[in-house]
């Protein structure tokens, strides 16, 4: 009687188990990375979107030192009036609003070149207590928790922490606006406010993002005194009016 040999399955190669767990992990690491695209990196995007407006609104304020705005004197303005002291027009002096502005387009762009690469020991404005310097001397402006993807106060400050950089795209903006407004009976109020336009690029992992920054600040004031009129109601006319011609039918 002839014996049955069963056939033994063959080993399988250390080769094939190799390629086999490299597979498992290109998929499984392709499978994290598009969840964390769809899902995890808007969190992060936006927290990081707050945190690189609120340095870069810093900057910008801070930026107007008392260097800066001691270029605005009494000169700024060019005030034009008649024989009889009435104003005819009020214009800025070019040569000291230019200065200005120049002098604001340097310095903003100065100390956010400063914290895009981290040399911050001349930036005596930063809050310590807010930022942490060594940080910030790395070009880190803040690190965003991965917990915050959860949306729970007790777990945003949990998991691994995301750093966020500034990166200042093209150049500093700045102009001059002002608001003129009606102050008493014959005064106008002239406002004076520099609009500082900045683009930063928002650099987390795996994703940039562009963002433009326009921030105004008041930067000077001044009431002009006009003429005192000879009759004023309050931009109204009534029937008891002396300066009226003709007379007011009751309906």
């Amino acid at each position: 009687m002839k014996k049955i040999r069963l056939k033994s399955h063959k080993k399988i190669k250390v080769s094939t188990k190799i390629s086999t767990v490299f597979l498992f992990l290109f998929i499984a690491t392709y499978l994290f990375i598009n969840f964390c695209g769809k899902k995890v990196l808007p969190v992060i995007m936006r927290q990081a979107l707050v945190d690189s407006k609120k340095m870069a609104l810093l900057m910008i304020k801070n930026s107007l030192n008392d260097d800066v705005l001691d270029i605005l004197d009494g000169s700024m303005y060019e005030i034009v009036q008649n024989k009889n002291g009435e104003i005819q027009t009020i214009d800025f002096n070019p040569k000291i609003v230019n200065k200005f502005l120049t002098k604001t387009t340097s310095v903003v762009n100065e100390n956010l070149k400063k914290i895009e690469k981290g040399n911050i020991n001349d930036i005596s404005f930063i809050d310590t207590s807010k930022y942490d310097l060594k940080k910030l001397k790395n070009g880190v402006i803040s690190e965003i928790p991965m917990g915050i993807i959860t949306n729970n106060p007790l777990l945003s400050n949990l998991g691994p922490k995301v750093p966020v950089k500034l990166n200042l795209i093209g150049n500093v903006v700045s102009n001059i606006k002002t608001n003129i407004r009606n102050y008493g009976i014959n005064n106008a109020l002239i406002e004076v406010f520099v609009v500082v336009e900045v683009t930063e690029e928002v650099i987390i992992p795996f994703q940039t993002k562009q963002i433009k920054i326009v921030n105004e600040i008041p930067v000077a004031m001044k009431i002009i005194n006009g003429s005192i009129p000879e009759y004023y109601s309050n931009g109204r006319l009534s029937e008891s009016s002396n300066i009226l011609s003709i007379p007011i039918e009751n309906d």
